[in-house]
């Protein structure tokens, strides 16, 4: 496998690739932009920071990529939608860096507090003043968190320990959720109406962007304080300066920016201002932080190497890493359910509908259903299809994708249930795990139990005395050994199945 590095890399974190015989690391600084277009052809994954535009024109250029490896959290520098288009992986780092941003967060609000950055400059320039650095206290104020996630969930703790009282706006997650942190969970107007802190920690998307706006501002507390150590451009940045300028904002911390390097009059304004306490997107700049992400990242693309589930994709449909273990051999089975089937039923299907029954069927199935139609699909088109694009490439092709869950099973503790319904009529399949094995427990209307092997036969026949022998016969003198069979029947003297595991085709 060939990997390209295109932005400064922990080499600590890229150890784990340089040490793997089958991967050969190429470091590329500072490529132009028509140079990577040329070079990109070449290799099967990138790994890249917030320094190199992977856009839909690279993408094109980009014919053996598999992964697009993003050394962080945030992905906008990564078309992603491209990405799923062309069947390529999309993987970031959600986890490698937050502690450091978490502590970011906590640093430049102590900063703001204490007004450290002012009284560090007044000593340094032979000064000896205190009154004016008089600061404030976080014991008893109420911090405000938008977004409980992994960096907010952190900094609610660090809050807790300040003997903060701390609120929570984030409309994902549960009650209890935010009580396991000591914390409340309120709407976003009671939140910026009683919080003395507010800290903002949710990605940048559509649903976010200016989150935080003028008539949020007009409703804070005089004197409010307000940190972004998440994404720039969450907080509106021509609402907050005129909330600075005005005094109802009595301090600010920010670390990111909607444009970086900031150039725009509005940012300048804002670093300008006295009460602003600001930083160059620090907030991952640890030299933990970098080795994590990078150690995440590389292990990511050895997972894909090594046909292991990758954890950490942005554009697949996935289960929590502690549940994959468990639900992986279900992904299979339905990958199996969906190349069986295909090979079976008529062509242009309209519709297919996965069910799910059993103890499987309280978890979300998503990931399954994408498995199960990736394989599918991939019988029915030329198009390299895998869990990336799946569902791209039905909607395009106009197949409807259902799913059902039942957690009440009458035969089985799990049950996955595949249809598809085509112009020439429905056909079904359904399949079990036992023990581990996956094993198909219905075809059409047929009860079965078999299972699948690589070479199979599977014919109906009327159920008359003496066929089955004849179909043994035929398959002898044809020099194919039967290694298995299983029978099926509705009726006695009705239309009957026959599957046939053979060694050979």
């Amino acid at each position: 496998m060939k990997v390209i590095v295109t932005d400064e890399i922990s080499e600590k974190g890229l150890e784990l690739l340089e040490k793997d015989p089958r991967v050969q690391l190429d470091v590329r600084l500072g490529l132009k932009t028509s140079e990577l277009h040329g070079l990109i052809g070449d290799y099967d994954a990138i790994i890249t920071r917030s320094g190199t535009q992977v856009d839909a024109e690279l993408l094109s250029h980009a014919t053996n990529l598999k992964m697009v490896a993003r050394a962080g959290v945030g992905i906008d520098n990564v078309d992603v939608v491209a990405a799923s288009e062309r069947g390529i992986i999309v993987v970031n780092a959600p986890f490698g860096n937050t502690n450091s941003a978490a502590e970011h967060s906590m640093a430049i609000l102590l900063s703001m507090c204490r007004n450290v950055p002012d009284a560090n400059a007044s000593l340094k320039s032979g000064q000896w003043q205190r009154a004016p650095f008089t600061g404030y206290e976080l014991k008893h104020k109420t911090m405000g968190i938008i977004g409980l996630g992994k960096v907010g969930g952190r900094v609610a703790l660090r809050s807790r320990a300040f003997e903060m009282d701390v609120v929570v706006y984030d409309p994902y997650i549960s009650e209890k959720r935010a009580a396991d942190f000591g914390t409340r969970l309120v709407s976003l107007d009671e939140l910026v109406s009683m919080a003395d802190v507010i800290s903002v920690h949710t990605p940048l998307n559509d649903e976010t962007r200016d989150l935080i706006t003028g008539e949020h501002f007009s409703a804070m507390k005089e004197g409010v304080l307000v940190v972004n150590c998440a994404r720039g451009g969450i907080i509106n940045e021509s609402a907050m300066l005129t909330a600075l300028q005005s005094g109802k904002v009595a301090g600010a911390a920010f670390d990111v920016w909607s444009e970086e390097p900031p150039k725009s009059d509005v940012l300048k304004k804002m670093i300008e201002h006295p009460r602003m306490v600001v930083t160059p997107h620090l907030g991952a700049n640890t030299f933990e932080a970098q080795t994590n992400v990078a150690i995440d990242v590389s292990r990511e693309i050895l997972n894909l190497l090594d046909g292991k589930p990758v954890e950490n994709a942005v554009n697949i449909a996935r289960f929590d890493p502690d549940l994959m273990a468990q639900m992986r051999p279900f992904m299979e089975l339905a990958a199996l359910l969906g190349d069986f089937i295909s090979q079976l039923a008529p062509e242009n299907p309209g519709k297919v509908i996965f069910n799910y029954t059993g103890k499987l069927a309280a978890h979300d199935c998503m990931p399954i259903t994408v498995a199960g139609l990736a394989a599918l699909l991939n019988r029915c088109t030329d198009q390299e299809i895998n869990m990336v694009n799946a569902s791209l490439v039905a909607e395009r092709r106009g197949l409807i994708v259902e799913q059902s869950r039942s957690t009440e099973s009458n035969f089985f503790s799990n049950l996955i249930t595949m249809s598809l319904e085509t112009p020439q009529g429905k056909r079904t399949i359904a399949g079990t795990l036992f023990e581990g094995t996956p094993k198909i427990v219905k075809m059409r209307d047929f009860d079965t139990d078999f299972t699948p092997e690589e070479h199979m036969l599977v014919m109906h026949y009327d159920d008359r005395p003496g066929l089955i022998g004849k179909i043994g016969t035929i398959l002898g003198e044809a020099q194919v050994n039967i290694g298995a069979m299983n029978l099926g029947r509705r009726i006695k003297g009705g239309e009957a199945m026959v599957v046939l595991s053979v060694d050979s085709p």
